[in-house]
């Protein structure tokens, strides 16, 4: 086995299907109830070095190794800091939607602000800021919508998966990449969180490969398998002229990829 039973009274839900859990993964920290306790089916970030656990003793961590009254993530409960407590803890990803949501509707409201915050590449030097704005900022209702429509799907399980704190760098960093990308290859202002968010799914399809996507609602795919796809659309449709920022998308995907790989390598050091 590859869990110790959690018998803290703080009740946790598993971060699989958010039923309630009594375990957590000695590799990747995971939450877990009992259909969820084997690696591969909680996408486990730490598969190889269980793989080498069973290698190496023939068997991995035994339940109850590591007493969870005794000690927390194998440090002693003194030295563990609580979580901060509010409302958006561990929420961050539903506060960027409600932050985004709102900034679309100022645009609509006070068509100045867009003028002030989108990303202009021949004035980034300028205003630097807007590397930073122009993610919360949408070119019209669809691509707002469709894009929050992906951050619904995929922000939360990846914030669930490495928490608050390493999602909003992921995201905000994605969203840096993304603009710097685009202002070295276009001279068109943009605007959109698509390359924030093309980092969010690139890290997740690190992390967590084998999870099932399905494309246009009807097709399964694996992530991994779909980030290839995303990346392989936006190559082929560079210079196309159709008004999309393929070269931000490209940029926040490969910083995702790039930052997933550092999370994966951090995690199985264990």
């Amino acid at each position: 086995a590859v869990l110790f039973k959690d018998m803290t009274r703080t009740r946790r839900t598993c971060t699989v299907c958010g039923k309630s859990a009594l375990y957590r993964c000695k590799y990747c920290g995971d939450t877990l109830c009992k259909e969820h306790l084997a690696p591969e089916m909680h996408w486990c970030v730490g598969l190889e070095a269980y793989k080498r656990d069973l290698e190496t003793r023939g068997t991995s961590a035994i339940p109850f190794e590591i007493p969870p009254e005794q000690k927390v993530f194998g440090r002693d409960k003194s030295s563990y800091k609580k979580k901060p407590l509010g409302i958006f803890s561990g929420n961050f990803s539903f506060l960027l939607l409600f932050l985004i949501s709102g900034s679309f509707v100022v645009q609509l409201l006070v068509p100045a602000y867009t003028e002030y915050f989108k990303l202009v590449p021949a004035l980034v030097t300028a205003r630097p800021w807007t590397l930073v704005t122009h993610i919360f900022l949408h070119g019209s209702f669809e691509h707002f919508f469709f894009n929050m429509l992906f951050f619904v799907f995929f922000g939360p399980v990846l914030e669930r998966k490495i928490g608050s704190s390493k999602f909003l760098l992921i995201f905000f960093l994605s969203g840096i990449v993304a603009g710097l990308g685009w202002s070295l290859t276009a001279v068109s202002p943009v605007v959109g969180a698509s390359g924030a968010l093309s980092g969010v799914f690139a890290t997740l399809a690190v992390l967590m490969p084998r999870m099932k996507v399905y494309l246009f609602f009807f097709i399964p795919l694996e992530m991994w398998l779909t980030v290839i796809l995303f990346a392989l659309i936006d190559f082929a449709l560079m210079g196309s002229g159709d008004m999309i920022a393929h070269t931000a998308h490209l940029s926040g995907l490969f910083f995702g990829l790039f930052a997933g790989m550092l999370l994966k390598g951090t995690t199985t050091r264990v």
